[in-house]
């Protein structure tokens, strides 16, 4: 069975009425007011599974800390990635990179972080209970002292709003702002790390992104792909730091 479009599913955002086009207003009033609220200079983000980064570049188009920012959107899907670059590129945004990687590795954010906002927004309705538990604990990795965090789930039987607030409480955030927007159903958290940072383990997996129309064991086959190859390149350098 053939998985999801992910490049036409974003032509939902063509129509202003729509629910995506709804979800996507909440989200980027919530990532304004954390941008207008930075502290001076450079403002480090990184988005996860960012797709065609309509929230961040969306807000940015006239944000007036749109120079501030340096950004990384973390896209697995060429033809969105792709699209995020040009729509950097045609608001002269030089300090947004779009890398083409498996965000559920922790490898995609070296060099990106650590980082003063982190945003989670979409993707986590693909997650199951485990994946999202093991992302915001290892969230310390990614944040800067006092960084934030904005993240957006729709409703899901898996993990309500309460029960993925209190996985970051225990992770050592501090809340500032929930929304639950009741039409199109979506809960949108604010959250302010309050903890000591962490570095950045290479080769830890956050997460598997689950797409809805690929079934279980297609999905575990591929899981068992990638941890073949990751094996196989742990090996290579291994083997490359015996002979030097």
């Amino acid at each position: 069975m053939r998985g999801t479009d992910w490049l036409a599913w974003h032509r939902h955002y063509d129509d202003p009425d729509s629910r995506f086009s709804r979800r996507l207003a909440v989200l980027q009033r919530q990532l304004r007011w954390v941008l207008g609220r930075a502290a001076p200079g450079p403002i480090t983000v990184v988005s996860v599974c960012a797709g065609q980064g309509h929230d961040l570049l969306g807000v940015l188009a006239d944000h007036p800390r749109r120079h501030d920012v340096v950004a990384r959107l973390i896209e697995l899907d060429p033809g969105n990635a792709e699209i995020a670059r040009s729509r950097a590129r045609e608001l002269c945004l030089s300090g947004i990179s779009v890398a083409q990687a498996d965000a559920g590795l922790s490898d995609a954010y070296v060099g990106a972080v650590p980082a003063s906002l982190i945003i989670l927004a979409g993707f986590l309705t693909y997650l199951d209970e485990a994946d999202i538990a093991r992302t915001v604990a290892l969230l310390p990795q990614l944040c800067a002292a006092g960084a934030i965090v904005v993240w957006a789930r729709g409703r899901s039987r898996i993990n309500s709003a309460a029960q993925i607030r209190s996985l970051f409480q225990r992770a050592g955030f501090v809340e500032i702002d929930a929304e639950d927007v009741e039409h199109p159903g979506l809960h949108v958290g604010v959250e302010r790390f309050a903890g000591s940072p962490l570095a950045l383990e290479s080769g830890r997996r956050l997460f598997t992104f689950r797409d809805p129309r690929v079934p279980r064991t297609s999905r575990l086959q591929d899981s068992l792909r990638r941890l073949s190859r990751h094996a196989r390149n742990l090996r290579r350098r291994a083997l490359g730091r015996l002979l030097h």
